[in-house]
């Protein structure tokens, strides 16, 4: 594999959701017993073409083979997944229940350390094993405990204060799934997950296909 220097910002945002794409493939395909793959195998994979595989590759640093075990090395760290990611929740209602519960985060070394909410019927349980601290305990345990992403399922109207608590706490990645769209700063990346826009994306598609048949 390349392993040049890159600057990490040229990569499309379009590049950016392809790379976990192959990420994810590349694995089922090892746990399968397969040991290589070319890029037009892994561009069906994806619905994509050979050549973009190729590109999109190029673009990330070139690659010398496609045998899998050095294709997961190499893209495991383009996803920077090689060291393990300390991550709290924040909120502890449903979403905040469903993330915590999927365990194949751990698989790819992102682990859950603490739950917060505010509801104080939840102090001193656990889901899944992971404590439930009171939120008016978060500055705190992010000035004592290593922090590398913030969850927040929260309501929409909390959500900016704990962004800037994160921020002020050293965190650098915020996955935001509350129902309003936060800003990445110089300090830190967010990524706004909104689950109705997939659902309305599908709907489109549908709509789309139905149209072109009238």
């Amino acid at each position: 594999m390349g392993n040049k220097a890159l600057d990490k910002k040229q990569f499309s945002d379009a590049l950016a959701r392809r790379l976990p794409a192959y990420y994810r493939h590349v694995c089922i395909m090892l746990a399968e017993g397969k040991q290589t793959v070319t890029s037009s195998e892994l561009a069906k994979k994806i619905g994509n073409t050979s050549a973009q595989v190729r590109q999109d590759f190029f673009t990330c640093g070139g690659v010398e083979n496609y045998h899998l075990d050095t294709l997961k090395d190499w893209l495991s760290g383009l996803l920077g997944i090689k060291e393990k990611h300390h991550m709290i929740v924040i909120g502890a209602g449903n979403l905040g229940r469903a993330i915590i519960s999927f365990k194949d985060f751990n698989t790819d070394g992102f682990f859950i350390d603490a739950v917060f909410d505010n509801n104080l019927m939840f102090d001193g349980m656990q889901i899944c094993g992971i404590p439930i601290l009171n939120v008016t305990s978060l500055e705190e345990y992010l000035e004592t405990n290593k922090v590398d992403i913030v969850v927040i399922t929260t309501p929409a109207g909390v959500a900016e204060e704990i962004l800037e608590k994160s921020i002020k706490g050293g965190v650098k990645g915020v996955w935001n799934f509350a129902p309003v769209d936060l800003r990445s700063t110089e300090e830190v990346e967010v990524h706004n997950v909104h689950l109705s826009d997939s659902l309305l994306t599908l709907s489109f598609r549908m709509n789309e296909k139905n149209t072109a048949k009238k």
